[in-house]
Order: structure tokens, then sequence, then C-alpha cells
């Protein structure tokens, strides 16, 4: 890859701030550090304090980015964006998924066709997930999750109890912690990126008593849901992402 190409990906403004960072002294006092150094992504990424293992990861990635993304297309993706994606990356390994969808994020973020999709949210977002949850998303762009399930009823107590799954198309096999799969959806509610809504109720009863409640409900992506995930999931999945880490 040509330093051209390199610095073509790297927002200006953020590579002024490694600079300084760096130099401790002004972007203008660049030529100080020296201008071959400079223009590197290695420079970019001294600053964070990066190992040597992440900046050679970071520039294969950079390498497929501009494969991808034709010449004409290519521009200087935002700060706000470039910034939080790699600090996060930093920490994952590149098998797991959430670095596939940093890597998806930036490099819709570079494309001047695709950048119109970007929210500047989607970065932090990414960081906030559990290995788990992005396979649900993943999952959930390819079709709605179906439950059935029944409550029990405490007429003395007016309540429902004991929730039993009768029927679920949730692919659990995938996950690594299918039992956290409730505490997963909260989340992904909280984050308004998935809803889970009760599409009918159908009274359970005995001897004409109503002893409990049959439900049927989806999990699916809200609207701002699927378009996070037209962002951020890979077009091949997680193929590249062997391990489930949570």
């Amino acid at each position: 890859m040509s330093e051209d190409e390199i610095l073509k990906l790297l927002p200006e403004k953020l590579l002024e701030k490694a600079y300084d960072d760096l130099a401790s002294s002004p972007a203008k006092e660049i030529s100080k550090v020296g201008v071959d150094i400079v223009k590197t992504a290695r420079l970019f990424l001294a600053p964070l304090q990066i190992t040597a293992t992440f900046q050679d990861r970071f520039e294969n990635f950079l390498r497929k980015a501009t494969k991808r993304i034709p010449e004409e297309r290519q521009l200087e993706p935002p700060p706000e964006i470039v910034g939080p994606a790699v600090r996060q990356m930093q920490y994952l390994s590149d098998q797991n998924p959430l670095w596939a969808m940093f890597e998806e994020l930036l490099t819709q973020s570079a494309d001047s066709e695709s950048i119109k999709n970007v929210h500047p949210s989607f970065a932090v977002l990414i960081s906030q997930l559990s290995a788990d949850e992005a396979t649900l998303i993943l999952e959930l762009q390819k079709q709605d999750f179906t439950i059935v399930d029944t409550l029990d009823l405490n007429r003395i107590e007016n309540r429902f109890f004991n929730l039993q799954i009768e029927k679920s198309s949730v692919p659990l096999q995938l996950l690594a912690n299918p039992g956290h799969l409730k505490l997963y959806c909260s989340h992904l509610e909280s984050l308004s990126l998935v809803e889970w809504p009760v599409e009918k109720q159908t009274p359970i009863q005995s001897a004409g008593v109503q002893t409990g409640v049959r439900r049927n409900s989806k999990i699916r992506l809200t609207e701002f849901g699927k378009l996070f995930a037209s962002v951020c999931i890979p077009p091949d999945g997680f193929t590249q992402a062997k391990s489930n880490t949570n």
C-alpha cells in the first residue's frame, strides 16, 4: 500500500493530534519528527501505545479497505468514527466478531457512497456489544426470531410465573452463553437496536378457569437496528471470527 493510500483513510485531524501527542509540539512543527515517519499508519497509532502486532493487523485492514473502495470514492472518514473504533480495536482479537464490525464500519465510513448511512454513534454501539450480541444482530438481519412461550397464573397473587418456552427459532447453538439470551435482548433493546413485542396472547384454561397464558412474540431489529446492521455487519458475516469470546 502506498503512503497516499494509507493517509487517505486516516482523518487529517486525528493525524495532527497524534503528532501533537508524540512530539509534544504543535502540528505545524511536524517536520522535526521526520516527514517519512509521519506519513505512516504506525505513527498515527503510536500515541495510542498500540502494540506492533496491532499495527500490523490495522495496516492489513487498510489494505483490504483500499481494495474494496474504488479510488474515486475514497474519502477521509469522520474522526468521531475512526477515533473510538481504533481505541476499541486494540483490545480485540481479529477473530472476534466485534473486530469485523469495526472493520466494516471504518470501510463504510471511507466510501463516499455509503458514508450517508453511517451514524456517529455506531462505533460506540459496537464497543458496548458482546460477541454473542453481535451474532444475534447478524442472524436477525437474516430473519426475525419467533417465540411461543407459556406462563402459569397465580390467581391468589394475580401474577404470572413459571415461564416455559414451547417453540423458538433463536439459534442458541451459535451463542457462547445461550442462557443469557434474555439479558442480551434486554441490553440490545436499551440500545434501540432490537425490539421484542408480544404479538398475540391466548388464555390457557382448565375447567373454564384461566390457569395461564400462551404468548406469541417476535425478536426483531428496529429500524435503527436495521441501519446499524447494514453498515456494521460484513457482507460475508463473521467468517473470520473463529471464536465467540463473550
